[in-house]
């Protein structure tokens, strides 16, 4: 229902275990909004309510890391002048 609207998202760095912000149970664990796969690092990055890889965070456009801010459409992560093309 956002797809197409301009939001932009800070970085939110996280040192706690994946899998203790996703549930208690144990068995559910953080996916990677970027790659599908399941987060087992250490750290992870949160963008609005989706997980991500430290480095799948990166611009859809460009490739560019994505370090303070990013853009998002259409569940892809954008820096601010390929967003606006």
């Amino acid at each position: 229902m956002l797809d197409g609207l301009k939001m932009e998202a800070s970085l939110q760095h996280s040192t706690q275990n994946p899998a203790s912000l996703i549930g208690s149970s144990g068995k559910e664990r953080a996916v990677c909004e970027g790659c599908d796969r399941v987060i087992l690092d250490r750290f992870l990055l949160r963008v609005n309510d989706s997980f991500w890889h430290e480095q799948c965070v990166q611009c859809a456009g460009c490739r560019e890391p994505l370090t303070t801010t990013c853009y998002y459409r259409d569940k892809k992560l954008y820096c601010k002048h390929d967003y606006e093309k």
